[in-house]
């Protein structure tokens, strides 16, 4: 019995982390009604698990239903506003949790990665200074160890990265930044950790509100 609840959650996870995975690529053009008997054939799994992740889907925002059946939602300029003011919130509440008790390695580890990313993008690789951001802001949600901070920074990094696959703001810009709510961090200090992360991630809706929406390296 035990094993059968394992194998069910498992597919359960799996169908929703696919179907996720699809909504974000942009595979259901939002005009379009998902039909459902299609997708259980691609997926190659029965309505139940679907049925599941579509629903826990919705709880996210990423679906909505109609008398007409369910469509991706379409996300607009509002919406991105509003998810970075979440983000601002809840990464800056993060901060804040884990300012007393993150240990030395990891202040290390994350100072690492910036110094690394802005030289190389010093030396041309546009590329790794996104990649180091998204580990950056990826590490301090995760490091929350709430399930229900984690679940809700999840949710809306989702929705930010089916919208963006860039930076908004320049690393000259940012690094400064990062590179302070770090120094607070070792400082454990966590009251301007949550200060400068708010700081940091509210930037962006300033930028996102002049209409300067292309993409920063």
């Amino acid at each position: 019995m035990h094993n059968l609840e394992a194998a069910k959650n498992t597919l359960d996870q799996t169908v929703y982390l696919k179907l996720r995975e699809m909504i974000i690529n942009g595979e259901f053009p939002p005009e379009q009604v998902i039909i459902q008997n299609q997708l259980t054939e691609t997926l190659g799994v029965s309505r139940t698990p679907l049925r599941k992740a579509m629903a826990e889907l919705e709880m996210e925002g990423l679906l909505y239903r109609t008398a007409k059946g369910w469509y991706a939602k379409k996300f607009t300029l509002e919406d991105m506003i509003s998810v970075f003011e979440l983000r601002a919130v809840l990464e800056g509440l993060a901060c804040r949790l884990i300012a007393p008790v993150i240990e030395d390695e990891k202040v290390i580890y994350l100072r690492a990665i910036f110094q690394s990313a802005y030289q190389k993008r010093q030396e041309n690789d546009k590329d790794a200074y996104y990649a180091a951001d998204k580990k950056f802001h990826n590490f301090i949600a995760e490091e929350t160890k709430d399930f229900h901070l984690s679940r809700s920074l999840e949710s809306c990094k989702v929705i930010q990265t089916s919208l963006t696959q860039g930076l908004y703001r320049s690393p000259d810009e940012t690094y400064p930044e990062h590179m302070a709510i770090i120094d607070a961090l070792e400082k454990k200090d966590g009251d301007l950790a949550e200060e400068l992360m708010r700081n940091h991630v509210r930037a962006t809706i300033t930028v996102l509100k002049s209409g300067d929406t292309s993409i920063h390296y």
